[in-house]
């Protein structure tokens, strides 16, 4: 989503080449002269007098190109990257593939106790029964609320955590244990996180196959009088971690600035202030060691439900203990956790341009191929991509989520992808993944009262940097998807800008709002 250590957040089959990847390769837009007018008067703002544009907007039935602005050069766009990692994920899978998290036990269970081991195996599941609701659907946030991901980034906002229960895919597991006549487990529990090998390359952060409250110790921040110490509160609190409080509270219209610092391993302590009348206010820092956390959590889930383990509950996971790969018999099966389904996750990931989740997808792309190394789910990507006739001269991913600034595709190449896509089996289940304009997710709010509000469905991207004199560049800003035209034309589309200096948060709003009203100017007017 974005690339910042301070300052600015974001509101944020068929036909053949020549229609959607030939279009005008200059500088000059092509399209409707009322409408490249519209466009061009946006463009020609002084915010962007050292930037680049590139525009692209196909007609979905035809493929042919309507507007067009440096369709064929490369931009980085950021997060709508996330359309090639996620659409990969969904063909591999498909849409309606579930992930079961099973339990089997190691040894022979005599008078209620196991003599041997329990083996949680992980699956990939980025939830485990966090953000699991009722009517199968995942939560998620919507702007101008973000989602407790980004609670790390240092950028401000108002972060959410999900409402569920960290604990309630171990607790269901823990649950079926004790169900299955296991009251002691004399051997050890172990996570058998070897679906693929953890990976720490890209950009945001360690990606695991077990994750247990999305691998993240949350703290909530609430102050108290000035001069006093602020309260907090944590989740999950388990025997992992141990968390203590140094933020002072200070006067009202003060500025609030929390982080998490870990002196000793396991040891957090949250510093910085926080100004009286400030509403809670969540940080949260990435676990280390997402299986020991998982084992833990589990041993924990375990003695709730009514099992004692005689094993320590902290710790390395045991991992000498695993048996083959591959070895587990369904005699020694006592339960499994069933995720919502693959589509859940790919609406939670694209509407909240959820950064780690969709490196975890890149992850289990490679899986699919074969490969414990998350880097080959990026093969798997382009071949998605060629598979719908793209050229892989067009398009680079370097990471699941956009983030990696060397990542690059042309609009062309977006909205060809786009538009093919929806000719597979899981094209309308992107489509419908993608928040919906100026409604939800990344995109909610954006161009209020907008007469192209909900007709449009836009994936958002950014990148922005600071440099060590203080400067603030976008690298690239851009909106993507499917527009459903007043005049009944389907259209995919792409608008980006790259290179634009800005010197305040404001401007950066403005980039992201200016490149909107394009959307609706089309929307509109084609």
């Amino acid at each position: 989503m974005m690339a910042m250590s301070s300052a600015a957040v974001a509101l944020v089959a068929a036909a053949g080449c020549s229609g959607a990847l030939a279009g005008a390769s200059a500088s000059t837009m092509t399209g409707p002269s009322n409408l490249t007018h519209a466009l061009t008067a946006i463009e020609n703002s002084p915010l962007y007098q050292h930037s680049d544009w590139g525009i692209s907007v196909v007609d979905e039935k035809s493929g042919q190109s309507v507007v067009a602005q440096n369709d064929q050069k490369m931009f980085d766009p950021g997060s709508t990257m996330k359309i090639y990692s996620i659409s990969t994920v969904l063909r591999l899978y498909g849409p309606d593939y579930r992930f079961r998290t099973p339990v089997y036990r190691e040894g022979t269970v005599a008078g209620g106790t196991l003599n041997g081991n329990l083996v949680l195996v992980a699956s990939g599941d980025m939830s485990l029964g966090l953000r699991e609701q009722r009517n199968g659907t995942l939560y998620y946030e919507s702007l101008p609320k973000l989602d407790q991901s980004y609670a790390d980034t240092g950028v401000p906002g108002h972060f959410v955590e999900p409402p569920g229960n960290p604990f309630a895919g171990l607790d269901q597991l823990a649950a079926k244990v004790r169900a299955s006549g296991i009251t002691r487990v004399s051997g050890n529990v172990v996570i058998d996180d070897r679906l693929f090998t953890p990976y720490n390359g890209f950009p945001d952060g360690l990606i695991a196959p077990i994750w247990v409250n999305e691998n993240l110790i949350d703290v909530m921040v609430t102050p108290r009088a000035a001069g006093q110490t602020a309260s907090i509160k944590w989740r999950p609190m388990t025997a992992s971690y141990a968390v203590t409080s140094q933020v002072r509270t200070v006067a009202a219209g003060k500025a609030t600035s929390v982080a998490i610092t870990e002196p000793r391993p396991g040891k957090l302590v949250v510093t910085g202030q926080i100004a009286v009348g400030t509403p809670p206010t969540l940080v949260v820092r990435e676990v280390d060691n997402p299986a020991a956390f998982a084992r833990t959590a589990f041993i924990q889930a375990l003695q709730k439900a009514g099992v004692t383990v005689t094993a320590t509950p902290t710790g390395p996971n045991p991992v000498s203990l695993l048996p083959p790969k591959g070895s587990y018999q369904p005699s020694d099966l006592i339960g499994e956790h069933v995720s919502a389904t693959l589509s859940q996750f790919a609406n939670l990931i694209l509407k909240t341009s959820y950064n780690r989740g969709a490196d975890l997808m890149t992850c289990l792309s490679a899986v699919k191929l074969g490969s414990t190394d998350c880097r080959q789910g990026l093969t798997a990507e382009v071949k998605t991509i060629t598979g719908l006739g793209v050229p892989d001269t067009s398009v680079f991913p370097f990471d699941g989520a956009g983030s990696d600034d060397q990542g690059r595709t042309t609009p062309a190449a977006m909205t060809a992808f786009l538009r093919r896509v929806r000719t597979t089996s899981y094209g309308a289940t992107l489509d419908s993944s993608l928040p919906d304009f100026d409604v939800n997710g990344t995109i909610a709010g954006v161009l209020p009262k907008s007469p192209a509000s909900g007709h449009a469905q836009v994936k958002t991207g950014n990148r922005v940097v600071d440099t060590p004199a203080g400067q603030i560049l976008v690298l690239g800003n851009s909106l993507a998807g499917y527009i459903n035209a007043k005049s009944g034309r389907r259209l995919t589309f792409m608008i980006v800008v790259g290179n634009v200096p800005i010197s305040t948060p404001a401007e950066f709003d403005t980039i992201t709002a200016e490149q909107a009203r394009m959307v609706a100017a089309i929307q509109q007017d084609l």
